[in-house]
């Protein structure tokens, strides 16, 4: 009975002396967050119309770059387990002049307004330490707004404002391999409209990682974003697509 008495009190004081391991604890924590700001370097193609008139949408990445004011992207993701909820906003607003012909009026000035909202419900079906597949379904909203205005001249200015807003279903799926426990390969690509709105809309996006702390990551890579929107005598047929370059939060 002494023996025994002694050996307890011995793994009692060796429970005691032993730290906490908080780290293992946290990993074990079902829940994640992450939240990933980019700069997505675009160029487009394609064609824009309104009633009987449509235009060329092609623009290259100086142009774009330099009618732009404003540009906010990020994407922030909370999960649960296997479940998970991501949301990617885009917000642009481009500005443009160019003289008129004749003294009637000055500047035709524009201002474009865009919004590009894409929410997914996604449900991880593979996971294992190098490889990870999510199966993903939600929709992607697109706003719009156009401001024309005619400055003075010899008349008085004019001006116009045109919007759209619409929403789409989507369906798609992300992977991320981990080449090593530092280099990894994120991967994605999602289809939608099916005549609910656009006849179509796509998008895809290949990169590469570096995995630069155990919180924080870089990512590069390519991202291509089309649609084909013909509704109430206007029509979005464009694809944007160029490099991108993001830092991402995970937690």
């Amino acid at each position: 009975q002494r023996a025994a008495a002694l050996v307890l009190a011995a793994l009692v004081s060796a429970s005691a002396a032993t730290p906490v391991d908080e780290t293992a604890s946290e990993d074990a924590s079902p829940w994640r967050f992450r939240l990933a700001p980019y700069a997505w370097l675009t160029s487009t193609s394609g064609s824009i119309g309104a009633g009987p008139l449509s235009t060329d949408a092609g623009v290259d990445s100086p142009t774009i770059l330099s009618n732009l004011q404003i540009g906010a992207m990020f994407v922030a993701e909370v999960a649960y387990d296997r479940w998970s909820l991501e949301n990617d906003l885009i917000y642009a607003r481009f500005q443009s002049s160019k003289a008129t012909p004749g003294a009637n009026f000055g500047e035709l000035q524009g201002t474009l307004y865009e919004l590009f909202w894409t929410s997914y419900l996604g449900y991880r079906v593979i996971e294992t330490d190098r490889f990870t597949l999510d199966l993903q379904a939600g929709f992607r909203l697109v706003s719009m707004g156009l401001e024309l205005e005619l400055t003075p001249g010899t008349s008085p200015g004019l001006s116009r404002y045109y919007d759209r807003t619409w929403i789409d279903p989507v369906v798609g799926l992300r992977t991320r391999t981990y080449l090593t426990d530092w280099l990894f390969v994120p991967l994605r690509g999602d289809v939608g409209g099916f005549g609910a709105n656009s006849q179509f809309t796509w998008q895809a996006f290949a990169g590469l990682g570096v995995q630069i702390s155990r919180w924080a990551a870089l990512i590069a890579g390519y991202r291509t974003l089309g649609y084909n929107y013909d509704q109430a005598n206007f029509e979005y047929n464009v694809n944007t697509h160029g490099p991108l370059l993001g830092f991402e939060i995970s937690f």
